[in-house]
């Protein structure tokens, strides 16, 4: 070999080794390059993946209830690649970025094209930039279009090529390409101009939407359906007037996409149940801004029926002053919400309709009182016990006697006819005997957030708290649920969650002997007749209730199935004229139930530790040879001793308790009073109590204060009362009630009857 060979062959081997050390230097640079683009810091890109997208939120039957904004009134939905119609992603990549799959997110001949096009025409013909170039714009917007913000693009773009897949990119830039309009993406833009669903689009709608995103003012097939048409033909190389062939193989035709483009429609957004979605946004914000479909437990037919009835009830009763009404409809068994009507217009601004009466609190009157009943049957009453309905007066520094809504007193009175009739006094005895703060307790079990800072006294028995319906129609449906507490849920998936932390308030035969009053028609004739608002053709439980200065009127209302509460009266908080709050919205809970329930009659299950024996209707006990009426009633399931027999009715007639001596002697009465069998009680004044000086009275002259005393074993009392100067001792026969004057000052009293003896006090100021 010669010498000019052997170094031709040296200089070949350096040349090799010089390409191959060039080539492993620049796929190193290269490895280098890609990890720095992949892993660099990218805060935009972080952060968009982390925008919010429309809801879209539907009815238990698929229809659309709300399509919720975004902010500034923006809809940009997103749907998943895969969901997307083939056409459209054809579409969009035809007028965007032919070679998408085919470039790393900078298009090299497609930059050279563009230099020769735009330099040829004297005027930008086309930008060059790639889909993945217009992503990282979106992500990243430029203040100014000049030659940095592209490099700056250009840049992004190889992050984003490097960081995500194709399909990815190609995804990104589907759900959140801008078209003007407050509209970004392809799901929602085929609803602003097309009022059509995305995979609905004919395929010259579909060109139309491709070419919008390029110049959204001018393109608009809203405004300027042949500027559009231009547009897509250009941008689809369509033969003008040619039904025949087209460059892009289609079938589409000039006259097909003028047709698309003028008939364009602009998308009416549905705004059905706005109190309820309001609610449901701002109770659970991050379930309601999501890339998910919301499906509601709730039905926009039943919705619609439920406004139009409660509008039409409004209306009805206008001159009540009866202005407004709420409405929420429960799922008994799963507590899922199946209608909610805040108000009888959204749009009534006269009526302050934008109000949500689910949520506001009002004074809910009687309506409250299953729920003190219920837990008296848990702390050992029974439906048969008998009740004292007598003027009594509760409570020291602050005397509350409280009425009935006939201002009558009926005595004695059993636990089961209190309820169903809704007395006011009885309602207030169990309160006082089992304690505010362990019925608050209770009520906090149930989510009674409106009462957690309230101090509302012995008024509490009678609703004089205000609580929301939402509130009392959520707690109302644990009776027919056997006392389990279940929140309220807007769809399935929710309630789910809430099936597995219900919990258990009351107790099982607690709940349903709730349920047997509630729907008993003779008990509750003794406070509202057989009134024919209360009757279905189904098993149905009815609690109704009034504010006391008549201001807010309720109905609750519930079947194993369906639980309704309805609230009606005004906002302004005027008091609604002679209505005492049974008739108007139980009328509209009880057709609710009736077009839910039908025909269909389900029965409240029966407890399981009692049974029914007959007890007389006056006593409350079994009943015996002299009670001359009687009923059945459920008692525990345990053997009865002879204390359980009535022994009110003697030979000689009957005989009162001790504790009904001043209701007795209201008014002639058959009877007598059995003083000596309860222990000696001073009824009235309270221990403590403090009374005011009437000064309108001691003008002509002095105040006088009523002493009452029950019970002892002898029919004479002695009784000593001293305001410290004066000393005032008499012997009394019963009756034991007496008359004194008084002045201000503290006083002090001191009786005994036989072996009893009561030290009390009382002052005026």
């Amino acid at each position: 070999m010669t010498d000019n060979a052997v170094k031709t062959k040296s200089r070949k081997k350096k040349h090799v080794t010089a390409l191959l050390i060039l080539l492993a230097v620049a796929v190193s640079l290269g490895i280098i390059l890609y990890f720095v683009l992949k892993f660099s810091p990218y805060p935009d890109a972080d952060k968009f993946l982390q925008r919010r997208y429309s809801t879209r939120i539907y009815d238990k039957d698929g229809m659309l209830v709300q399509l919720l904004p975004l902010e500034d009134g923006l809809r940009r939905e997103y749907t998943p690649l895969e969901q997307i119609p083939p056409k459209v992603v054809e579409s969009f990549l035809t007028a965007e970025d032919k070679r998408f799959y085919d470039h790393y997110g900078i298009d090299i001949a497609a930059i050279i094209r563009a230099f020769f096009q735009n330099v040829s025409d004297n005027r930008i013909v086309s930008g060059a930039s790639t889909i993945t170039m217009q992503l990282a714009r979106i992500i990243t917007p430029a203040k100014e279009r000049n030659f940095a913000a592209k490099v700056k693009e250009a840049i992004n773009a190889l992050r984003l090529e490097c960081r995500f897949s194709k399909d990815e990119i190609l995804e990104l830039y589907l759900n959140n390409v801008p078209f003007g309009f407050n509209t970004e993406g392809v799901t929602s833009a085929a609803k602003t101009f097309f009022a059509s669903e995305l995979n609905e689009l004919t395929e010259a709608q579909i060109r139309c939407l491709a070419v919008i995103p390029r110049r959204p003012s001018s393109y608009n097939p809203l405004t300027d359906p042949e500027n559009c048409t231009r547009a897509v033909m250009e941008v689809f190389d369509v033969e003008p007037n040619n039904r025949d062939a087209n460059t892009d193989n289609s079938d589409i035709t000039e006259a097909d996409i003028l047709e698309a483009a003028r008939n364009a429609k602009q998308y009416q957004y549905p705004f059905y149940m706005p109190h309820y979605i309001q609610f449901l946004t701002s109770t659970y914000p991050d379930e309601f801004t999501g890339k998910k479909d919301i499906t509601l437990s709730a039905s926009l037919q039943l919705q619609e029926y439920t406004e139009n009835l409660l509008t039409t009830s409004v209306k009805k009763y206008a001159e009540n002053r009866i202005t407004n009404g709420a409405v929420l409809v429960l799922n008994t068994q799963t507590a899922e919400i199946l209608s909610w009507v805040g108000s009888s217009g959204f749009n009534d601004e006269s009526n302050q309709g934008q109000i949500d009466g689910v949520t506001v609190p009002n004074q809910p009157g009687s309506s409250m009182k299953p729920l003190l009943y219920a837990l008296a049957l848990d702390n050992g009453y029974l439906p048969s016990d008998i009740l004292p309905d007598i003027p009594t007066d509760f409570g020291f520094e602050e005397l509350y006697i409280p009425q009935n809504f006939n201002n009558r007193f009926n005595g004695p009175v059993r636990f089961r006819t209190a309820l169903a009739s809704s007395l006011n006094v009885p309602a207030v005895y169990l309160l006082n005997k089992l304690g505010i703060k362990t019925y608050l307790s209770k009520l906090g079990e149930m989510d009674f957030d409106s009462l957690k800072n309230a101090d509302p006294g012995l008024g509490l028995a009678l609703g004089n708290a205000a609580v929301s319906i939402y509130e009392l129609t959520s707690a109302f449906s644990v009776f027919p649920r056997d006392g389990v507490y279940i929140q309220p849920s807007y769809g399935k998936e929710q309630s789910e969650k809430h099936k597995a932390q219900a919990r258990s308030v009351y107790s099982k035969d607690a709940s349903r002997i709730i349920c047997s009053i509630l729907s008993d028609a003779n008990s509750r004739a003794t406070g509202f007749g057989y009134a024919t608002v209360f009757q279905t053709p189904f098993a149905s439980i009815f609690k109704t209730g009034t504010a006391n200065q008549y201001q807010n009127i309720t109905a609750l209302a519930a079947t194993p199935l369906y639980t309704v509460g309805v609230w009606m009266g005004n906002f302004t908080g005027e008091t609604v004229v002679g209505k005492t709050g049974s008739s108007i919205p139980a009328a509209v809970a009880k057709d609710i139930l009736c077009l839910l329930q039908g025909s269909y009659d389900i029965p409240f299950s029966e407890p399981e530790q009692f049974h029914k024996v007959r007890i007389c209707s006056l006593s409350g006990k079994q009943a015996g040879d002299l009670c001359p009426t009687s009923l059945l009633e459920y008692v525990p399931a345990v053997s009865a001793t002879a204390d359980d027999l009535c022994d009110w009715h003697t030979d000689a007639g009957v005989k009162y308790p001790a504790e009904y001596e001043r209701w007795f002697l209201m008014k002639t009465r058959a009877g007598t009073i059995d003083g000596t069998t309860s222990p000696f009680t001073l009824v009235s004044p309270k221990k403590g109590s403090v009374f005011f000086h009437d000064q309108a009275t001691s003008m002509y002259s002095r105040q006088n204060l009523s002493i009452e005393f029950s019970g002892g074993t002898e029919n004479t009392m002695h009784l000593i009362i001293s305001d410290g100067s004066n000393i005032l001792e008499t012997d009394l026969e019963r009756p034991f009630i007496v008359s004194v004057p008084i002045e201000r000052g503290s006083y002090s009293i001191e009786a005994s009857c036989g072996a009893e003896t009561i030290v009390s006090s009382f002052s005026v100021r």
